[in-house]
């Protein structure tokens, strides 16, 4: 598997690296592989881990036709709350946020 370059103000020493860092690198290691090997066994369907760039005619045409039902049902429910007078405040979005922020 080719690497990228890590620029070299980023780029960790093993030698200094802390116990729980690089206990944290091996998990976070541990976690790619099981991925990549989920992908290969076929546990994990549809399209995961591969690029937009690497799919077939077929396929980009199968993940538009749900990226715009997925639209058009985010605009109904919208368009649903909003004749039923549900507004969101300012201060609601920004706690979402930061909810999501926190996670």
């Amino acid at each position: 598997m080719a690497s990228k370059e890590i620029d070299p103000k980023y780029r960790v020493d093993p030698k200094k690296a802390t116990k729980e860092e690089l206990e944290e690198a091996f998990a976070l290691l541990s976690k790619k592989r099981e991925r990549i090997a989920k992908i290969k066994s076929g546990e994990l369907k549809g399209y995961t881990g591969l690029p937009y760039s690497a799919l077939s005619e077929e396929q980009k045409a199968k993940l538009r036709k749900a990226n715009q039902r997925r639209l058009v049902r985010q605009s109904l429910i919208i368009a649903k709350a909003t004749a039923a007078g549900i507004v969101v405040s300012d201060k609601e979005v920004d706690a979402a946020i930061a909810a999501k922020k926190g996670k």
